[in-house]
């Protein structure tokens, strides 16, 4: 039996072909096979988040071909489904077959399929939603700002089998990433000096941990710990320059297992906001920008690092978990954006060009 499924979308051709090829046409929409059927073709590739202007609504997903060293589609999500993505992309995560890609100001989570990355479903109605995480393959998180002068952010619970949200927690101002560590959420709220701690069997909070002024990210390592990298707070004057004597550094914090407490090591300078922690496959080195670099810093070491491995500010950072690879984002946004990809001892491999605005990246 033949498929026409780029073509029978149009009303012309359901005219022509009539009821008995109508019939055929729907036996093998492509929507309807099973999923184990579908070859993935994006193995041993890498999702760029790329997060286009805002108010521009051109967000869209480019895919990176590690076998072959190059781009093999800039515009992944616009080209396969034949319509924009939305506007700001600020993250991606996969939880098993699926793709989670949380739309900032358009203010929901695409839901795709990592074999084809055809859309699934669309969770909509969320309040400037920032990150997704799943505790399992049948509940995910995602975290949301609510509107920029609330008091609180809330985290909502999805049910990952409906797509539909569950319930919200109330957490801290302005939560950012969420990290699953057992049967635990950790949640930065960025808009103060706190992460939230809800136990992901029943939904509740535990407590609040202090840590450094605006934490932003976190990672967890090999011994089950989890970091959390704090940007510091941003002082500013009448004509809205920065105020460094009100400005406060940033700083790595430590949480240990099944402690509601944390260590905490500040940065040397308050001239910039350490951001994007992110960690290597083996679980034991922590990478993350500052000072228009890339630090690194293994899970043992007593001291913060003063030098970078390297000497070039990024937008977005992601390190491959299978070489270690570090992928740098340059941020432009005034038009198509490059990666530079580096080894994990801060040698250059090459560079690729992919949409506005790299942020983050997936790798799979």
């Amino acid at each position: 039996m033949t498929c026409f499924s780029s073509l029978s979308r149009t009303p012309l051709l359901r005219l022509l072909l009539g009821t008995a090829a109508t019939f055929s046409l729907a036996a093998c929409d492509p929507d309807k096979d099973p999923e184990p059927t579908e070859q993935p073709i994006v193995t041993k590739s890498v999702f760029v988040v790329n997060e286009g202007n805002f108010m521009r609504s051109n967000a869209d997903i480019s895919l990176f071909s590690k076998a072959s060293a190059t781009v093999t589609n800039r515009t992944l999500f616009s080209s396969t489904n034949g319509r924009a993505l939305g506007d700001v992309a600020q993250s991606m995560a996969v939880q098993d077959s699926l793709g989670y890609i949380v739309v900032n100001n358009s203010n929901k989570v695409e839901v795709v399929s990592l074999a084809k990355f055809r859309s699934k479903a669309t969770i909509a109605g969320l309040k400037l939603p920032r990150y997704f995480a799943a505790a399992s393959s049948a509940k995910g998180y995602v975290t949301e700002t609510v509107s920029y002068s609330a008091s609180a952010g809330q985290v909502s619970v999805l049910d990952l089998k409906t797509n539909a949200v569950t319930k919200t927690i109330a957490v801290g101002r302005q939560p950012e990433q969420l990290l699953v560590a057992g049967s635990r959420l950790y949640v930065t709220n960025s808009g103060e000096n706190t992460v939230t701690v809800i136990n992901t069997t029943t939904d509740a909070v535990e407590g609040t941990i202090p840590v450094g002024d605006a934490p932003n990210s976190l990672a967890l390592d090999r011994n089950g710990n989890v970091w959390v990298l704090c940007g510091g707070r941003v002082a500013y004057n009448p004509d809205f320059s920065v105020d460094y004597a009100r400005t406060t550094k940033g700083s790595l914090a430590l949480i240990t297992p099944d402690q509601l407490t944390a260590t905490k090591r500040e940065v040397e300078s308050n001239r910039s906001a350490p951001g994007r922690l992110t960690i290597n496959g083996a679980r034991n080195q922590l990478y993350y920008t500052y000072q228009n670099g890339v630090y690194t810093l293994g899970i043992g070491d007593a001291n913060l690092p003063t030098a970078p491995l390297i000497r070039r500010r990024f937008y977005g950072l992601g390190v491959d978990p299978q070489d270690n690879a570090i992928y740098g984002g340059i941020g432009s946004f005034t038009a198509a954006d490059k990666v530079i990809r580096y080894r994990s001892n801060g040698a250059a491999i090459d560079s690729f060009t992919v949409n506005i605005g790299p942020n983050g990246f997936v790798f799979y």
